[in-house]
């Protein structure tokens, strides 16, 4: 048995392990808990969750994350300190002069005798400034010489500081501030957002520092109302001209995004341990964790602790860099060759080589070419009608998963056993996927621009160039070989609608009372002459094309809604939400946060009314945001039936949704998760059936 005095120690170690956070890997932190004592550690590393009480922090909240350090102030009080997360250093400031400031940042690490706190304050339209060592804050109105009002500074501020300038970022523009001499100067100019899903309404950004320059990157989120984000664009500031031009890498970055301005961070991925060339980023409103990819532009959904009922955050806490990168070279040192230094591909046996090809997946096949000579030879060229072959010898009921990456490569994936398969389709470069059906890929570039394409025959059918907007939804009746096909596309209350009789796009206004549909992020469905839209909570919006008498043109069905639409139910019923439509069954599915809940429901049509279902039967659902497939399971393809399939992955299997079992799985693996964290998904991709 223990004695008194150790199971004292016992009990000291573990309290005093509740206090200090963990090491070994850059964090996510939420604070949470009665009187926000208690704050959760994510280590991206591995995915663990670590619950601490960290007395620095309780009752206190964050003004600003900077070289390391952040910026406290009380809930209660004017009282405020600057806290490094990892060495649980503390420095007491002298009390604010009010509670009104936004955002803040430091110039340097605190150890820097230069250094000086600033924090910014859009109420009082001033900013405020400390140097370490000093006595008081200094406050000064945002008034630059030859300006007789102060700058009003409000939406997505952000508060950079870089050699030896303070940047605050806000929609109209930018302020830069010279902390030396307290001067600042003002350039009103909004972002020049080129944003690479063209269909995007809605962004938000943060601005990172890193390595001296500044970054900002915006994330895009489809479709009106829509609260998800989809993809991140990057535009490095050029500090001559403080223009911002876009960028397609990272390199070796990785960037932590923060909900607020000043809570954002970049690292070195080599140090860190951290995959290159990612945005790590969580939803805001929601403790939930993602990394987007830049290089093949794919969305991972990470480990993250459920909902607290009162939280505040998340923040960054990163560990001493030096240990991390001493790991990663001890780790390098023991894969190295040792009998031959300048050992290398083309050292490996022909046989080695082509078994390692015979395994690639994705664009893997054209790295692989491009490695060495010894690659290069034992390769065949990529040609796109032998990669064809295998997509139109399958069953023609069953879809396939078809992405275009940034490369202007061509991606398909087998939806069952996940076969990728690699083309190069040149006529597809620079541009957009934006519906699929009948075979046939209708594309864009620009917002104005739209055109067909058949990857089965490569043929391309360009349609009149249309007024540019951005379009949240789009569809097409049948293939565009018909004569009467028709096209018709919306954003907000303007319906654009392109007959193939008419030769030209017509514009029509849909009049809606306020909130009576808020449009989701799906492409509308044709059945019986007319296109069915939904609504984020359900409710069915029917266009007749046409229809000559334009007030009756446009229908809504309130009484079709499966939910009240509020912010709390977009996000957990229907963050994702789909229809389709198969040989005159209409379904609707709605798809939560993370994957969960699923509900499935089925149209009636007598009623316009939709019923829920628990089950499919022998069929199996395809579903993205460009375009949805419902098919009866093919006499080869047993076993497949009652599932839904997403772009999605875990790891490179197809990522599937089982109405029997109620969880994620994948085919051939044990993988089975409620949820869909720990499985990523492609943002430009969609689903189509080979024609022949």
């Amino acid at each position: 048995m223990k004695s008194t005095k150790e199971e004292a120690e016992v009990s000291i170690t573990r309290k005093s392990q509740r206090t200090l956070p963990p090491t070994y890997s850059p964090s996510v932190v939420f604070i949470h808990g009665k009187r926000f004592r208690d704050q959760t550690f994510c280590t991206l590393s591995d995915g663990c969750f670590h619950r601490r009480s960290i007395p620095e922090l309780r009752g206190m909240y964050i003004l600003t994350l900077s070289h390391g350090w952040l910026m406290l102030q009380s809930y209660y009080s004017k009282e405020c300190s600057l806290f490094n997360p990892v060495s649980l250093t503390k420095l007491i400031l002298p009390p604010l002069m009010h509670t009104t400031f936004d955002l803040g940042v430091l110039t340097t690490s605190p150890s820097d005798p230069n250094c000086i706190v600033m924090l910014v304050s859009d109420t009082r339209k001033s900013f405020c400034f400390y140097r370490i060592g000093d006595d008081k804050w200094i406050e000064q109105k945002l008034l630059p010489p030859k300006m007789k009002e102060p700058v009003l500074i409000n939406w997505q501020i952000s508060v950079i500081s870089c050699k030896g300038k303070v940047y605050v970022f806000f929609f109209q523009g930018m302020i830069v501030i010279d902390v030396q001499n307290t001067s600042a100067s003002i350039k009103l100019r909004k972002i020049d957002c080129k944003l690479s899903l063209i269909w995007a309404t809605r962004w938000t950004s943060n601005v990172v520092e890193s390595c001296g320059e500044i970054f900002q990157v915006v994330g895009v989120k489809l479709g009106y109302l829509s609260y998800s984000v989809r993809a991140f664009d990057v535009f490095k500031l050029d500090l001559s001209t403080l223009d911002w031009v876009k960028v397609e890498t990272l390199g070796d970055r990785v960037f932590l995004l923060g909900p607020s301005g000043t809570t954002s961070m970049s690292l070195s991925a080599t140090e860190s341990g951290l995959k290159a060339d990612c945005v790590y980023f969580s939803h805001p409103g929601y403790t939930t964790l993602c990394r987007f990819d830049m290089h093949d532009e794919t969305i991972m959904t990470l480990p993250c602790p459920t909902k607290f009922p009162y939280w505040e955050g998340p923040f960054w806490v990163v560990p001493n860099p030096k240990p991390l990168l001493q790991k990663q070279m001890v780790k390098m040192e023991q894969s190295n060759h040792q009998g031959n230094e300048d050992w290398g591909w083309n050292d490996l046996p022909t046989e080695l080589l082509e078994l390692i090809f015979s395994f690639t997946f994705l664009g893997d096949c054209i790295h692989f070419r491009l490695t060495c000579k010894s690659c290069l030879s034992i390769t065949p060229p990529l040609q796109s009608n032998r990669l064809l072959n295998k997509f139109l010898s399958e069953p023609r009921q069953l879809p396939w998963l078809m992405s275009l990456p940034k490369s202007n490569v061509c991606n398909l994936y087998h939806p069952i056993y996940s076969d990728a398969y690699t083309m190069n389709v040149p006529e597809l470069a620079g541009a957009t996927i934006r519906s699929a059906k009948y075979g046939w890929l209708l594309m864009s570039r620009g917002n104005a621009c739209f055109f067909f394409f058949n990857p089965s025959t490569m043929e391309i059918i360009k349609l009149p160039n249309s007024r540019p907007l951005h379009i949240a939804g789009i569809s097409f009746s049948s293939a565009p070989t018909s004569s009467d096909f028709v096209v018709i596309a919306y954003v907000a209350t303007i319906m654009l609608v392109y007959r193939r009789d008419k030769e030209t796009w017509s514009f029509h206004f849909i009049l809606d009372k306020k909130w009576e549909f808020s449009q989701s992020l799906c492409n509308p469905v044709f059945h019986d002459g007319v296109f069915y839209c939904l609504s984020k909570n359900g409710r069915l919006g029917l266009f007749d094309p046409m229809e000559i008498n334009e007030e009756s043109r446009w229908r809504v069905f309130p009484e079709s809604a499966v939910f009240a639409h509020s912010l709390d139910s977009s996000y957990m019923l229907s963050i994702r939400s789909f229809i389709v439509e198969d040989d005159g069954e209409i379904l609707s599915v709605f798809v939560g946060l993370q994957g969960k809940p699923i509900r499935v429901y089925k149209l009636d049509l007598s009623k316009m009314k939709w019923t829920e279902v628990d089950s499919l039967g022998n069929k199996v659902l395809f579903l993205s945001h460009t375009a949805s497939i419902l098919v009866s399971v093919p006499a080869g393809s047993k076993g497949i039936q009652n599932r839904i399939y997403f772009p999605r992955f875990h790891g490179h299997d197809t990522v599937f949704y089982s109405l029997t079992t109620g969880n994620y799985h994948c085919f051939g693996s044990k993988y089975s998760r409620e949820d869909w964290v720990d499985s990523w998904e492609h943002s430009h991709s969609t689903w189509i059936q080979p024609t022949k």
